[in-house]
């Protein structure tokens, strides 16, 4: 009797956990992609600063909600290195999405090797600043976290 109901249970049993196991696999989660950065500008603010900021895109490729955890990266102007920003966030990305992480830092006008004059004389000029981050954004899925490398510079005409 024992034997009877072992093949009884065991087969529709197996059976489930098959069943469940192909319903909950999945893909392993895959790193956003780096799309670049849009809404990148410098406005000029007092006499001695400098604000950049702008929106970094990236696609969500799961098929699953992604959260960003933070973000580290290198800002340099015209190659010389400006500052490092180091930011945490809690945002959620949708699956199969674009989503946009912002960056913002002020600078010192003499870190970007400016002054007040040479400033304005850009500005008139309509002088433009070559803009580079570097860096990793922290992403979590499934309880998993990662790393996200990107590398975009863009050219930036400087505003009042």
């Amino acid at each position: 009797m024992n034997q009877h109901w072992h093949k009884i249970l065991v087969k529709p049993i197996g059976m489930l956990v098959l069943l469940c196991l192909a319903i909950t696999s999945c893909q392993p989660p895959v790193a956003p992609d780096f799309e670049g950065v849009k809404n990148l500008k410098i406005d000029v603010e007092g006499m001695s600063g400098a604000r950049i900021n702008g929106d970094a895109v990236f696609f969500n490729p799961n098929n699953k909600k992604i959260k960003i955890k933070g973000i580290d990266v290198e800002v340099s102007v015209d190659n010389k290195k400006v500052k490092d920003i180091s930011r945490e966030y809690d945002i959620t990305a949708n699956p199969n999405s674009q989503f946009t992480v912002p960056i913002d830092v002020t600078l010192a006008l003499k870190d970007m090797d400016m002054n007040l004059l040479s400033t304005a004389m850009s500005m008139l000029n309509g002088a433009e600043k070559r803009v580079r981050y570097k860096g990793k954004a922290r992403v979590q899925i499934y309880g998993v976290s990662f790393n996200v490398p990107f590398d975009y510079e863009d050219d930036v005409q400087l505003n009042l």
